[in-house]
């Protein structure tokens, strides 16, 4: 599954980076397909370094070295990396995403310096100029870092990354990031909540009165404080990973991870997550070294990323995004954006999955596959394609929606 999936990221690489359509709960991004240099390299990049370390191939240091450079090459005089904002198209100053691409290149960093190789310090540097220009210079307040210059709202997992990313960067360097990482602590132990259905889940701060609870977010954000644990493993800090993983837990389906909960504990069963839910895979796997898992976590998320992958090798994103936000499970075909495997959805399979495997070889040759699957679009019955050089849709009477030739900044179609 691994090394099928890491064929299908290669047809998914244009000049300049990782590119493709997205879909995501907030928006998608269907028109632009060029690279973004967003969160999905933090996955990418922490996938191929784990790999690395396990062995089985020095190809998969080649893959990190060449997202590495991706990066460098996209990075902006501000410090700021281009194309940053995935959902929202190529805008700079994404958050998390600014963050976790310092994640991961700093997590190749640290890789590289154990072994002796300089060029590590390059991948510091860089990772270096966006924490100190854009994390530091303009999102960082005394409350937490910021979802914008222009928005003072500390969002719990947008905190996590950056916490992550300073963590790292405090450990390569050995400059004091404390008060910066304390802060971001706070913010996502205050928006842990306790009792009832949402239990141990995390507040997305940034969603108003709604204060939805969200699976992907919360797992995101107990992965930071899993990687705290790693210095200091607190008894309240394993307590709240604990109550964490255990929602999460609760949310697992065999069509996916449901998105999360409204306010009032109504769960938000649509759409159900499945390439994301390798974010849930890493924080389970995080959580098992201190016994915080249960048994059969690990392995039925395993099995849900193994159910979700398509012929092509790519993850389908989610299953029942025609009935987004409704408690009721959707059980009808498939949207067009359920089935489009994402770049920046199936970096986190990837990193998940990657935690998990055995050593393991990238594949010699093409190992992908055609896809044709039935699916909707705006309640029209329509078809999924998607073959090494384009991803598309069509209605049920040949016309054709979408086309996407792989490698290419626009559709050639865009119908929808």
């Amino acid at each position: 599954m691994l090394t099928r999936l890491d064929a299908w990221l290669q047809t998914m690489r244009a000049p300049g980076g990782y590119a493709g359509p997205i879909s995501h709960w907030w928006e998608s991004c269907l028109l632009y397909c060029g690279p973004m240099i967003d969160w999905r390299y933090e996955g990418l990049l922490s996938a191929y370094v784990t790999l690395a370390e396990h062995g089985g191939s020095p190809l998969w240091l080649a893959r990190a070295r060449a997202a590495a450079d991706d990066v460098l090459a996209g990075q902006l005089p501000g410090g700021t990396f281009r194309n940053s904002s995935f959902q929202y198209g190529p805008i700079e100053g994404g958050t998390p995403h600014e963050a976790a691409v310092d994640v991961g290149l700093l997590e190749l960093a640290r890789l590289l310096r154990a072994a002796g190789d300089p060029d590590w310090q390059r991948y510091l540097a860089a990772a270096e100029r966006n924490i100190r220009q854009y994390l530091l210079g303009m999102l960082w307040s005394p409350a937490g870092f910021m979802e914008q210059p222009w928005d003072k709202t500390p969002v719990p997992n947008k905190n996590a990354t950056a916490m992550e990313a300073l963590l790292l960067f405090e450990e390569l360097t050995g400059q004091e990031m404390s008060c910066y990482i304390e802060a971001a602590l706070r913010v996502i132990l205050g928006a842990q909540l306790r009792g009832g259905p949402r239990d141990g889940a995390t507040v997305h701060l940034g969603t108003g009165r709604w204060q939805l609870a969200i699976g992907i977010y919360t797992a995101r954000s107990m992965a930071a404080v899993l990687r705290y644990c790693e210095r200091h493993a607190r008894a309240e800090l394993l307590d709240a990973a604990a109550r964490a993983i255990a929602f999460l837990n609760r949310q697992l389906t065999s069509r996916g991870t449901i998105f999360g909960h409204y306010r009032d504990g109504r769960p938000i069963t649509n759409p159900r997550w499945i390439a994301p839910s390798g974010d849930i895979l890493r924080v389970a796997v995080m959580g098992a070294r201190y016994g915080l898992t249960p048994p059969s976590m690990i392995e039925a998320l395993v099995d849900l990323l193994a159910a979700g992958q398509l012929p092509s090798g790519g993850i389908s994103t989610a299953y029942g995004f025609a009935h987004r936000g409704s408690e009721r499970p959707y059980t009808g075909l498939p949207d067009f954006r359920d089935l489009l495997p994402v770049v920046g959805w199936c970096d986190k399979a990837l990193r998940g999955l990657a935690l998990v495997a055995a050593p393991a070889r990238p594949a010699p040759g093409a190992i992908t596959g055609d896809v044709t699957r039935p699916c909707t679009w705006k309640g029209r019955r329509c078809v999924f394609y998607e073959d090494a050089a384009t991803i598309g849709l069509e209605q049920a009477n040949g016309r054709t929606l979408y086309r996407w030739a792989k490698g290419q900044t626009w559709p050639e179609i865009y119908a929808l």
